[in-house]
């Protein structure tokens, strides 16, 4: 077996279905590919980097796996040159990369509209900005799954495009509305975090003589979260 997965990359394992096509954008050794195929999830997998040394790594990864056959190798940036059409992929991962350029990435295709098609999505930083772009891009969040690693709490997001342009709230941009609806605990910390930097970002903007009233509308919205209600009120269950 190839090396164990992180908490990230096993959520995005986690949103592929049985008997998969994947293509794992931004490779890098190729192992969430690998995973998916030795565990029988996917039944064949097309790796692509925009460098050569990663790209390289994870033919030899496969190699060493016994998978090469079930695997190819492309050398391009994003889904340019992918064709993913050649293979039948069904999903599409980009996990590692920020916010915006996966939301490049996916401007920039086609395929990623046709049915069928899910994405699954691991912005390292910027979901806000990826949300954003989805919700107006007709593209629509299936799920997410919140998780952290090396200290650090990221966004795993899957989505599907059905061509309806969504409008979501600063709230939901920047945490999620799966995230909000679920109210798991890692969320709630999550939450009560940028509730913290939201209200130290309205007392330096108030010193310098700055506008407020948007951040103050995120802050009154973030308070308004279930989890916090249970907080301020002191109910049973309360976090």
């Amino acid at each position: 077996m190839t090396k164990p997965l992180d908490p990230r990359l096993e959520a995005a394992a986690s949103f592929v279905e049985p008997g998969a096509v994947v293509a794992d954008v931004g490779t890098d050794h190729a192992y969430l590919p690998l995973y998916l195929l030795e565990t029988g999830t996917a039944r064949f997998a097309v790796a692509s980097d925009i460098n050569r040394g990663p790209l390289e790594r994870a033919k030899q990864n496969a190699a060493r796996a016994g998978m090469t056959s079930r695997m190819r190798f492309v050398l391009t940036d994003g889904l340019r040159d992918l064709d993913p059409g050649r293979d039948g992929v069904d999903h599409i991962m980009i996990c590692g990369m920020g916010g915006e350029l996966i939301a490049r990435i996916i401007g920039d295709s086609d395929y990623v509209k046709k049915p069928g098609v899910r994405l699954i999505l691991g912005p390292m930083s910027s979901p806000e900005e990826l949300r954003r772009y989805l919700a107006g891009a007709g593209f629509r969040i299936l799920d997410e799954r919140l998780v952290e690693s090396g200290g650090k709490r990221y966004a795993v997001i899957l989505s599907v495009w059905d061509g309806i342009a969504r409008t979501f709230t600063p709230c939901e941009l920047l945490l999620g509305r799966a995230n909000i609806a679920r109210n798991e605990p890692l969320f709630r910390d999550f939450a009560r975090e940028w509730l913290e930097r939201v209200n130290t970002r309205i007392e330096g903007r108030r010193r310098g003589g700055l506008p407020v009233a948007e951040d103050e509308a995120l802050r009154d919205e973030i308070l308004a979260l279930p989890c916090m209600k249970k907080e301020t009120t002191g109910e049973e269950g309360s976090v």
